[in-house]
C-alpha cells in the first residue's frame, strides 16, 4: 500500500502544480488513497521530495532528479529570490524572501554538491555549513556572484 500511495504522489507531482500538503492530501483521496496530514509528511520525506519556484510565485513539489535537467533555468528564477549572502566562521547564511528558502536550498544543493558539509533551509533564511572559514568565504564568493 505504502509503495502505491508513494507511486501515486510521483505521477500527482509530476502532472500537477502541487503547493501544498492539503492539495496532496486531496488529489490522494481523489484516488481512493485516504491519508493523513503526517502520513503525507512521512512519504514527501521518504520519497526526497523537494519544493521549487513556480512561475506564478509560491514552490511546488518535484523530484530531487528534476533538478539537473532545468537547473540553469531554476537558478535563473530564484536569483531574484535572494536578499543577501553573508558568512561567519564557517556559517554561511543566505537570506530570501519568504517561502523561497527550500527553492534556493534545492538549487544550492544540486549546483554545489560536495563543497560544504551540510545545509538546512527554513521559510526565508538558508544556513550552509562549510568544512571552515577559508571554504566559508570561497562558497560565500561564488554564491554572491550567482545570486547577484
Amino acid at each position: 500500500m505504502k509503495y502505491r500511495r508513494q507511486g501515486q504522489i510521483l505521477k500527482i507531482i509530476q502532472e500537477q502544480n502541487i503547493k501544498t500538503h492539503e492539495q496532496l492530501i486531496v488529489e490522494l483521496n481523489k484516488c481512493g488513497f485516504k491519508v493523513t496530514q503526517a502520513t503525507v509528511s512521512r512519504d514527501i520525506k521518504e520519497l526526497g521530495l523537494i519544493k521549487i519556484p513556480f512561475p506564478d510565485g509560491g514552490s511546488v513539489y518535484a523530484t530531487s532528479s528534476d533538478i539537473p535537467e532545468e537547473l540553469d533555468r531554476r537558478i535563473n528564477m530564484i536569483t531574484d529570490t535572494v536578499r543577501s549572502v553573508e558568512y561567519a566562521m564557517n556559517d554561511i547564511v543566505i537570506k530570501t524572501y519568504p517561502g523561497m528558502a527550500s527553492a534556493v536550498a534545492a538549487s544550492v544543493d544540486a549546483s554545489m554538491r560536495g563543497e560544504f558539509v551540510g545545509s538546512i533551509a527554513g521559510d526565508d533564511t538558508l544556513l550552509i555549513i562549510a568544512a571552515n572559514e577559508e571554504k566559508a568565504a570561497e562558497i560565500t564568493e561564488k554564491l554572491r556572484k550567482l545570486f547577484h
